[in-house]
């Protein structure tokens, strides 16, 4: 086994204990990701999904509430192991799936028309090899699992590639989806059909790609895709990982400010669970974050008169439809 797999499967913890590789603590923007990461808090159960993930090199299927930080795990993981392991390239690639997404967007689409106008072109003698259409393969344009599983070696620094992809919210699409990715997933390749002869586009056995799949369970996803995947659901965060999370978002709260809004936020969110069913929606740490930014523009004063008043403070924030604003005030 190559030494870059070897290193990979045994490390230890998802985000460094010791905070070593961890961003900075109110957040930093990464070239990589091209957004704004920040510290991620994983439990221990969601530490050994990643790790048994990288060691059988399966895609982890993540499942949970919406809003509990499903899709920042992949950021978080290729914010982690650039740091950790910078004699590596790496890349990260977003597939954000829609309703009308098939898994061929996830390998390539086939520019026909681009081929055709560069056909004409090429016989008023305009020529560009970049569009050469007597060469098919300038025509094909890369999804990220096909960028993913097409990447070897860095041009400019010559270090190995390795790329974490995120494929984001699967159950959006139509079952025919996850179906479509049995092979890519189990034997990671794919055939593209479009250039004569075909032929099979093979994920580098020494770096493959690190997959991460999100569901918000919209649907239910078909048994011959889950037994390829790794599985982990995503619980709601626990009192203090909910601290945690306020203080890297939202910075000079007193103790006693945050202590008093996760009481508030919390004695919502026991409510909304005695009261709904286990699919119903309910508030989420993504609220949280919107409800303390929203509580934040205030003066501290201010903000302890809202939290101690019955009246639950900027309800927008929480309750995202009309049932829920009535029931809760």
């Amino acid at each position: 086994m190559a030494k870059l797999s070897t290193n990979l499967n045994k490390h230890e913890y998802l985000i460094d204990h010791k905070n070593e590789f961890q961003p900075s603590p109110t957040g930093e923007w990464s070239q990589l990701l091209d957004q704004t990461i920040y510290p991620y808090y994983p439990s221990e159960e969601l530490v050994e999904a990643v790790n048994l993930a990288l060691r059988l090199n399966r895609p982890l299927l993540l499942e949970g509430e919406p809003g509990c930080g499903k899709s920042q795990l992949a950021a978080a993981v290729a914010y982690q192991f650039s740091q950790r392991y910078p004699e590596i390239a790496w890349r990260y690639q977003l597939w954000n799936v829609q309703s009308t997404s098939k898994a061929q967007d996830g390998f390539y689409t086939y520019d026909y028309v681009g081929r055709l106008q560069a056909a004409q072109l090429a016989k008023e003698t305009v020529i560009d090899e970049k569009n050469n259409p007597t060469n098919p393969e300038n025509f094909i344009d890369w999804g990220p699992l096909g960028k993913a599983f097409r990447s070897r070696r860095c041009r400019k620094t010559n270090r190995r590639i390795r790329t974490i992809v995120l494929v984001d919210e699967i159950d959006k699409a139509d079952r025919d989806l996850p179906n479509d990715l049995l092979l890519a997933i189990d034997q990671q390749k794919f055939e593209i059909k479009d250039v004569r002869p075909r032929r099979w586009q093979s994920a580098n056995p020494d770096a493959p790609p690190i997959i991460f799949i999100t569901s918000n369970r919209e649907k239910e996803l078909p048994s011959a895709f889950l037994r390829r995947c790794l599985y982990h659901y995503v619980d709601f965060p626990d009192r203090e990982t909910l601290k945690k999370i306020i203080k890297t978002r939202v910075d000079n709260l007193s103790e006693k400010i945050v202590e008093t809004a996760l009481d508030r936020f919390l004695e919502l969110r026991e409510k909304m669970e005695d009261d709904k069913d286990d699919g119903d929606k309910k508030v989420s740490t993504s609220e949280l974050i919107d409800w303390v930014k929203a509580l934040y523009y205030y003066p501290p004063k201010e903000i302890e008169k809202m939290l101690n008043q019955a009246k639950f403070p900027f309800r927008s924030t929480v309750q995202k439809n009309h049932s829920d604003y009535n029931q809760y005030k």
